[in-house]
């Protein structure tokens, strides 16, 4: 669906900052994913979480895993971590052709030191150079954090939808 897909293990990135080593959500992360992926206060802001018993997060990085072998994916998910360790994950979501959507979640433990903002800068460039795609953000507006990260990436808010009938909750397009 994006205009340049991955295909096959051997294509699968790995993408290194200062700090952090991207590379793509797999079923052995299930530990350490689940820690945060079933926390319902990390998760309040979160479209596909919380995920509440262990078979949802299994389906779920089932389904990421697979995703990086498929010729038009609906969604790259990359683990996000920092000195081997799982902190998070950043994703791209296909919107179009060239288009696609960011979003992120880092354990609460790691928020505030600049990682989701060092990922963030990763993944766009790893978007724009390999995906030939644009990226936006869809936030809840209340998820102040997070639209300050959207931000400091250089976006702009675009839309704000106050009607949840809309999107199911309300939200900052950015």
């Amino acid at each position: 669906i994006f205009q340049k897909s991955i295909k096959g293990a051997d294509d699968m990135p790995v993408i290194q900052t200062e700090r952090l080593v991207l590379r793509p959500l797999t079923t052995n992360d299930f530990s350490a994913f689940r820690q945060f992926a079933a926390d319902a206060e990390l998760t309040r802001y979160m479209l596909f979480y919380p995920q509440e018993t262990e078979s949802e997060t299994k389906a779920f990085l089932q389904h990421a895993e697979q995703a990086w072998t498929e010729q038009c994916p609906e969604a790259y998910e990359f683990a996000i971590l920092q000195e081997d360790t799982l902190i998070g994950t950043i994703t791209v979501e296909y919107m179009g052709d060239t288009q696609g959507m960011l979003g992120w979640i880092l354990r609460k433990d790691a928020q505030g030191y600049g990682y989701a903002t060092e990922a963030a800068k990763a993944i766009l460039s790893y978007s724009h150079e390999v995906l030939s795609a644009r990226l936006c953000a869809w936030i809840e507006a209340k998820n102040k954090a997070s639209c300050a990260l959207a931000e400091s990436l250089g976006m702009e808010v675009v839309k704000v939808i106050s009607d949840q009938t809309a999107t199911g909750w309300p939200g900052a397009y950015l």
